[in-house]
């Protein structure tokens, strides 16, 4: 029981993908992401081992910040600390960061938790903000028993804006997502499924004479079985993820044409695994595929219309070698096969479709503390399909600290 107790709290984190103020800042991003993107994301990850001891660890913070091109960096942070104060009261606290070329967010979480009661828990959560009107406030309900565990939540974001709003801004619909999360643990195993509702919401911005509005959902399942002693084992990982999101731009008057309706649906699979060869060797295996589709409708200028559609299948592989009980080496190879079409249905002849083919070499090393509790990696990417250009393709540096 306290175990999956102890499990429940460590899956039980809050919603994490809410609503901010900066998605009203680019609602078209489809534009910003070049043929090199998505695989550089995937190059930029962390190993099948990172991933595996965050899993494992109830506290601890990790950084991985990459270089994206000359004016833009991948920056993601985690920091996750939990406290069980007494037998009927838990804390935890969550900052979440990331920045790419869609969005750049903030979230810093509080949680209180308490019981259980029989199998049951209970809690709020929320994030503070200096600006009230920025502060989230949310209900959670949590069920564990054996090796599942349940979750619901309901996060009313920016809760007293219009009531202490420091702009004329105001909101006709109010954001509120909802957070349905289910895991089972056991043996090695660990399977999560996740999905998150945002309600659509509409955000009125008076001295633009503009009408905001958005909606949002996402799902997800993984199942991971980490590799273990002794060596020939393998473990995998297997996730699948969606997206579907809507935002809406709405002027009047109009003279600038500012006018957008704006749609995306995303699908990424990817599976992964990885093997022991002796003590000091592992070899990592894997692919990725993505589908994205995209539609920007400009209200009456419907000259501007453009739809997206991309693909792209990315295996890899990474090896692993212990060159000392401090230091890990990574040789790495990445592959990037797709298709981008970029149609305008007004004017067919602009249309443009390629199918960039991509390969990019990953060298890097880690710096290992306190048997694997800290680790530091370096890192750098290689561009093969272009090395007579720049053969050189952006650095990475990556760290984690577990406690």
């Amino acid at each position: 029981m306290f175990a999956a107790l102890a499990l429940g709290l460590l899956l039980a984190s809050p919603a994490s993908a809410v609503f901010t103020a900066r998605e009203m800042d680019a609602l078209d991003t489809e534009g910003l992401f070049d043929s090199e993107y998505f695989l550089d994301l995937l190059g930029f990850s962390p190993p099948l081992d990172w991933r595996w001891a965050w899993q494992a660890s109830s506290s601890g913070y990790r950084v991985n910040g990459a270089s994206l091109d000359r004016s833009d960096l991948l920056l993601e942070q985690d920091l996750k600390l939990t406290r069980r104060l007494n037998d009927g009261l838990a804390f935890r606290y969550d900052l979440v960061q990331r920045g790419d070329k869609d969005l750049v967010e903030l979230h810093h979480w509080l949680q209180l938790e308490a019981g259980p009661w029989r199998e049951l828990t209970g809690g709020l959560f929320g994030e503070p903000e200096f600006s009230k009107e920025d502060a989230d406030i949310g209900l959670f309900l949590r069920w564990a028993r054996g090796p599942w565990m349940l979750r619901g939540a309901m996060d009313a974001v920016d809760f007293s804006f219009n009531q202490r709003g420091r702009t004329s801004q105001s909101y006709h619909r109010k954001p509120v997502t909802w957070d349905l999360r289910a895991a089972w643990t056991e043996g090695g195993d660990r399977v999560l499924a996740s999905a998150e509702l945002d309600e659509p919401l509409e955000r009125s911005v008076p001295a633009d004479g503009r009408l905001y509005g958005y909606r949002r959902t996402r799902l997800a399942l993984s199942w991971d079985r980490p590799a273990s002693a002794p060596a020939g084992d393998w473990g995998f990982a297997a996730d699948y993820a969606f997206e579907y999101k809507r935002e809406q731009d709405y002027y009047d008057p109009d003279p600038s044409r500012k006018t957008l309706d704006f749609r995306r649906t995303l699908h990424t699979w990817t599976l992964a695994g990885e093997r022991l060869l002796g003590a000091r060797d592992r070899v990592e295996a894997g692919a990725r595929l993505l589908t994205r589709s995209a539609n920007a409708g400009h209200g009456p200028d419907s000259a501007a219309d453009i739809r997206y559609r991309r693909w792209e299948l990315q295996p890899y592989g990474r090896w692993r070698r212990e060159l000392r009980p401090w230091a890990v080496s990574e040789l790495a190879l990445f592959l990037g096969e797709g298709e981008q079409r970029r149609a305008y249905p007004s004017a067919p002849a602009s249309s443009v479709a390629e199918t960039p083919a991509e390969a990019k070499l990953g060298t890097g090393v880690d710096f290992v503390y306190g048997g694997g509790s800290g680790r530091l990696g370096l890192y750098g990417h290689w561009d093969l399909d272009d090395a007579g250009r720049h053969v050189w393709d952006g650095g990475n540096i990556r760290a984690m600290f577990l406690f």
